[in-house]
Parts: structure tokens; sequence; C-alpha cells
């Protein structure tokens, strides 16, 4: 009986597992096979745009919509033919040419597809699922809502069922494995243990119940001996760990002290018996001493703390409750009641600051929000690199044909495009991960080389380097463009000219670097934003220098930060670990 009830969910289990499989890939291939219909839907669509009425002339004759259409049979996951068929059902154009001017093949619906992958019953549908068929996805093409094509994509489920049959066969060994496994630690179990626990089951009882706990005999085989010794020996400690309870219960008062989260005890009548010092500060700063006095005293009356005390001593105790006090700080407070009696003998109140945490989920939403963000830039700058490599070529030949009368706006043209490509490239190289070139480099080194590239007479340069710093490891590339960025903000921050600071110091594992300017300062509110992407508050600024900074720190184990208060300037920490092997410098040289 027992392992039909071990059977039952391990086989309900397998076919949650191979549904829930099979219908992320039939989802993920009908996605795919959508946006492959949407990229050949906008060619058609400008294919007819200059085809003049011409509706098959205009798609055979279209160079752009055939390149698109061998590509993604060439390139596109499972895709064995695509072609556009005209209203009379003749291939119009089609990948690499196939059937063109040929009436089309029938081929089932990629609809059909994922009506079977989602069927509850997966044992009905899921022999055509593991069988390899092509299956046909289409979209009909209208002028002045007329059909007068229809765009097929064939795809295979070839991939599909090679990787349900494989995944089937995965779960029904690890089933066996798991069955066997389960059959086997039963017996050996049910002969080992149960007699022993037998035996033994007595002397916990008498442990249980008795001040003064009696010894075991076992006899027989060695291990229950061993067993029955580790037991007496347990039943000698008993006594004397009460006897260490209080100077335990004194320690733990200690450590209770000076965790982070505040800690209240109260009585049944709401006096403070303990307040370590985070509670003290956190719940009434102007008193003398929090133990020892009645809560209700020490708080204000309208304090929202007390209702909370009042509600849990009444019957309902309350866990992670969000709470703001008037001195500050939103905390998280759960409340446990001492006793099981209806009025309790206690109450033990925690706090938990809720700042970490809030900073945590904001970084979390942050990268979410750039992963997904990331996801569709790369795709939108992949298709615009070509049209703009295109256009750069163009424009090339247009040149030499306009002569020099045109060649002045043809060049301001080709600017503007080589301006949008070199945008396009930051864009992917800051979604795409970096392949880094890690090597042992000096930071000050680093900051010298940066500093004597500000050109600007109006802007002294101070460093303040310390001379015994260890080399870091780091790709040197990606934080020399990161660092040269902050040193260009900073320069543009003051453009009337002023004092430029480069320093280093040692931050236990880490080298930290600081750029400091004399600018305006940033304001609060625009502080919390800068590193978003496309966020400036700068005139003709991309918004991408800093996101792009902090991505090559943070690629590379370090972080950044920014500090800044108007009227006042603005520094900008990097902090980038140490190599593993390095070691600090003597501190013979000078600063620069």
């Amino acid at each position: 009986m027992a392992l039909v009830l071990m059977l039952v969910p391990t086989v309900a289990l397998s076919l949650i597992t191979l549904d829930s499989r099979i219908g992320g890939m039939v989802d993920s291939m009908s996605r795919q096979t959508d946006f492959m219909i949407e990229q050949i839907f906008e060619q058609v669509r400008v294919a007819l745009a200059q085809g003049g009425g011409d509706v098959p002339g205009a798609l055979r004759g279209s160079q752009p919509l055939r390149k698109l259409l061998d590509s993604t049979v060439a390139f596109g996951p499972a895709v064995v033919a695509a072609q556009i068929v005209g209203s009379d059902g003749t291939v119009i154009v089609a990948a690499n040419g196939d059937g063109e001017g040929q009436p089309e093949l029938t081929l089932p619906s990629v609809t059909e597809l994922e009506d079977q992958a989602s069927r509850w019953l997966l044992f009905t549908s899921l022999p055509g699922l593991l069988t390899a068929k092509v299956y046909e996805a289409r979209r009909r093409v209208e002028i002045n809502g007329q059909p007068v094509a229809t765009i097929s994509i064939g795809v295979t489920t070839a991939l599909i069922a090679d990787r349900a049959r494989h995944l089937l066969l995965v779960i029904v060994a690890t089933a066996g494995v798991v069955l066997a496994a389960a059959m086997l630690a039963v017996v050996l179990i049910s002969n080992q243990i149960l007699e022993q626990l037998a035996i033994l089951s007595r002397g916990f009882e008498q442990l249980a119940a008795g001040k003064s706990p009696s010894e075991v005999k076992v006899s027989g085989a060695t291990e229950l001996s061993t067993l029955a010794e580790k037991f007496n020996e347990l039943s000698r400690q008993v006594r004397a760990d009460r006897s260490r309870l209080d100077s335990a219960n004194t320690h733990l008062f200690d450590v209770v002290r000076t965790i982070q989260d505040a800690v209240v005890l109260l009585d049944a009548n709401g006096v403070v018996l303990f307040a370590n010092k985070e509670a003290q500060d956190r719940l009434a700063p102007k008193n003398s001493s929090l133990e020892g006095a009645s809560l209700v005293s020490a708080l204000d009356a309208g304090h929202p703390l007390l209702a909370l005390v009042q509600s849990t001593l009444a019957g309902t105790e309350a866990r992670d409750v969000p709470l703001t006090l008037p001195a500050g700080g939103t905390y998280l407070v759960s409340f446990f009641r001492l006793g099981r009696e209806r009025v309790p003998a206690g109450l033990l109140i925690v706090l938990r600051d809720l700042a970490p945490v809030i900073e945590l989920e904001t970084a979390l939403d942050s990268s979410n929000r750039l992963a997904r963000l990331g996801t569709l830039i790369s795709g939108l700058a992949h298709q615009l690199r070509s049209p703009l490599n295109g256009m750069n070529m163009r424009l090339e030949l247009l040149r030499h044909e306009a002569g020099e009368a045109g060649s002045k706006h043809i060049d301001k043209l080709r600017r503007e495009v080589t301006r949008l490509d070199e945008a396009v490239e930051t864009l992917l190289r800051f979604m795409r991960p970096e392949q880094l070139q890690l090597s042992d480099f000096d930071v000050n080194d680093l900051l010298k080389e940066l500093g004597a590239r500000v050109n600007s007479e109006k802007i002294k340069v101070d460093y303040e380097l310390d001379p015994a710093l260890p080399s870091v490891r780091a790709d040197r590339g990606l934080i020399f463009e990161a660092v040269s960025n902050l040193i260009t903000n900073a320069e543009q921050a003051m453009p009337d000219g002023g004092a430029l600071k480069l320093a280093s110091t040692l931050r236990g594992s880490a080298v930290e670097l600081a750029i400091t300017d004399r600018g305006p300062g940033i304001d609060r509110e625009h502080l919390d934003r800068v590193f978003d992407l496309y966020y400036t508050t700068k005139a003709g600024g991309s918004g991408l220098g800093l996101p792009f900074a902090m991505r090559a720190i943070e690629l590379n184990g370090g972080k950044i930060a920014i500090e800044s208060e108007l009227g006042q300037g603005t520094t900008c920490k990097v902090t980038i670990p140490i190599a593993s092997n390095a070691s600090a410098k003597s501190a013979v040289s000078t600063a620069a």
C-alpha cells in the first residue's frame, strides 16, 4: 500500500512535468513563428507600397523580401518553409525559390499543435507530439480590405518530438530509481531502526516524565549498546544543563542587546522587562531607559505601537505588520504571546527595519526592468544596423554622383547615420554580456593617465593617490572607459572651470576611486535616478553614460555610488576588488 501511495504522486508529477515542458516548447515555437511572420509582413507591406499595384510583380521583384524569406528558413528554429501565396493559391515567392508558380501544399495549422499541447489529458495527445510533423502558420495580406496574398511559414516538430521523447525517458528512469531507492530504504529502516526505537522508547518516556532520568540498559549488538550509552550520557547532562540555564539566559539577553532588530519584552501588565539599544533608540530616544517603565507611559498617547500591543494582549497575535514610527523609519513588527493561557504571561515585540529590504527590492526591480528592456532594445538595435549600413553605402554612391554641390549635405547625412550606428553599437555593448579580459593593473596609473587627458585650461586636476595601493584584477579597458565617462561628466559640470580631484584609497579588500568636482551638484530628486537608462538632465545628453559605467564596473565585481549636494559639487566613488595575490606596495613614492 505504501509503494502504491508513493507511485501515484511520482507518476502524476512526472506527467505534469512532461506536460509543462512540452507546452513550453510549443508555446516558444508559436511565439517565434508569430515574430517571423510579423517581420515578413512588414517587408511585404514595404514591397507592395513600392510596387505600384502589381502585387505578384512587386513581391517577386523585392530582393529584401527574398533575403528575409531565405534567412527565415536558414536561421529560424524549426522553420522548413517560408513563402507568400497569392489569392489563387499559387506560390508567388518562396525561400530559395522552392515551389514558386506552383499550387501551395496543404498543411495542418499550428493551432492544432497548440490545442494538442494544451489538453489536460496529455496521454490522449502524447503520441502525436512524439512524432515529427510539419505545421503551417499563416497571415493574410489585405489591400483596402481585400485579401491579395497570404504569408505561410512551415515549422516542424522534430526538435520538440526529440526533446519530449528524451524527457519521457528521463522521467520514467527517474521514477524507477526513486521507487527502487524508496523500497530499499523502507526495508533497511524496518529491519534496523524499529527494534532500537522500541527498546529505547521506554527510556525516553522516563526522561520526559521524571526529574531524575533513569538509565537504560540495552544488551545485544554493539550499535544498540552505543546508542544506549549515548542516551544515558544525555540523561546525566540534563541536570547539568538546568544548572547552566540561568547563566545562559543572561548571555542570551546580552546577545539580544547587540542585534540590529529592536526587541522589547513586556510582562502581563505592560511593563518593559527588557529593551535592547535598538528598541531604546527607535521607540523612546528621549527617555532615560525603557526597562522598568510601563510602555503606555513611556510612549506618546497616539503612538501606533500601543494599539497593536492592546490588540495582541486581547488575543489577536500579529506578525510582520508594517509600521511607521513617529521618530521616522518603517518597520516590520511581530508580536509573540508568552504562554498558552487566554491572558498571556508576557509579550515579545520584534521590530525589523524595512530599509534594507526596500533597497533590495528596488535593486531587484531595477534589474528586472533592465533585463526586459535589454531584450527589446537588443532586438531593435539588430534590426536597425542593416538599414543604417545600407544607407551609408547609398549615400557614398550618391556623393560621387552629386559632385561638389551636394557633397556638403550628403556628408552631413553620413555623419548623422554614423552617429546613429555608434549609438546602436553602444546599446548592444550595454545590453549583451561582455567577455572580460582580466588583468592585474595599478589604478593610480589609470587615474594619472585619465587626468592627463583633461585638456581644459580652466580645470585644475588634483591628485590624492595612495602610493601603497595593491593591484586590482579587472578588465582595464572597461574600467578605463567607465572612469573616463565619470571624469567627462565632472568636466561638463564645471563649464567655467574649477578643481577636479582624483583620489584613491584602500577599503578592506577593495580599492576605492573617488572623482570629485566643484560643480552645481545634483538635486536629491534626480540623484536616485541618475543610473536609470536614458535618464538625463543635460541638454543633448543620451542618458547612457552612467548606466554603461555602472554595468562595466559591476561586471568586474565592483560598485559605484554618487554623493552630491547642491552648490557643493559631486563625488563618484568606485570600488574594485584587489587581485587575490596582490600585496600592498611600500609607500616610498610621493603623490603626483
